[in-house]
């Protein structure tokens, strides 16, 4: 069986010693070629090691886990990469996978979870914790609803005239029918046709979902 050469990368010193310790024990296949406390340092490590693998901590000094991946794939290195780390948060998770990392496992994993999770990658698997899982999952539903609401809205801004855009924009503001005719030298009568036609155009109802949409397009 071939060899597995890894780099681990964690700011604390006696976890690196440590886990280099395991996995060497547990995976005799494994090669620990380097060792490196923060981001900056792994890229060095990783570009003397070329490793075919590397368990990454998320927060660190000097350079964290995310900024590390994204120069790594920038140079154009598709190393195999774990996030191995304590912090489950939603941002790390989404922006460590949109990088590549190939898994995304806590630290309180027991060892023979750990064990089996590299040999799991090194077969050409991914893999997630359930806890990021869940994470992940409540994540891409939470940005498809905002995002999904917004490309339409926007698209459909696209059927307003210049001047009902204009409109709108002071209706963001919380302007009232007169406020906007003074402002646009209009009178109040025009003003309120032309928001009457940007409701029919954008579907909405009231003045509120108008001032939600705008603000939702950035009018305000």
């Amino acid at each position: 069986m071939n060899s597995l050469r890894l780099v681990i990368v964690d700011d604390q010193k006696l976890f690196r010693e440590n886990l280099k310790t395991v996995l060497e024990l547990r995976l005799p296949e494994v090669k620990v070629v380097g060792l490196a406390e923060n981001g900056r340092e792994a890229l060095e490590v990783i570009r003397a090691t070329r490793p075919d693998l590397v368990l990454l901590d998320m927060r660190m000094p000097v350079m964290d886990g995310v900024e590390c991946l994204r120069r790594l794939r920038e140079e154009g290195n598709d190393v195999r990469v774990i996030v191995l780390t304590t912090f489950d948060d939603d941002e790390y998770i989404v922006e460590a996978l949109r990088f590549g990392a190939v898994g995304y496992l806590l630290k309180d994993i027991e060892p023979e979870q750990l064990t089996a999770a590299i040999e799991q990658v090194r077969l050409g698997g991914t893999l997630l914790s359930p806890q990021v899982t869940a994470k992940l999952v409540t994540e891409v539903a939470r940005r498809w609803m905002v995002e999904a609401p917004l490309a339409a809205s926007r698209e459909a801004l696209a059927e307003l005239t210049p001047r009902e855009i204009e409109i709108l924009r002071h209706i963001a503001r919380g302007e009232d029918n007169r406020e906007i005719a003074q402002a646009l030298h209009l009178a109040e009568g025009t003003v309120k046709n032309y928001i009457s036609s940007i409701y029919e155009k954008l579907g909405l109802r009231d003045r509120a979902q108008a001032i939600r949409f705008a603000i939702m397009c950035g009018l305000n």
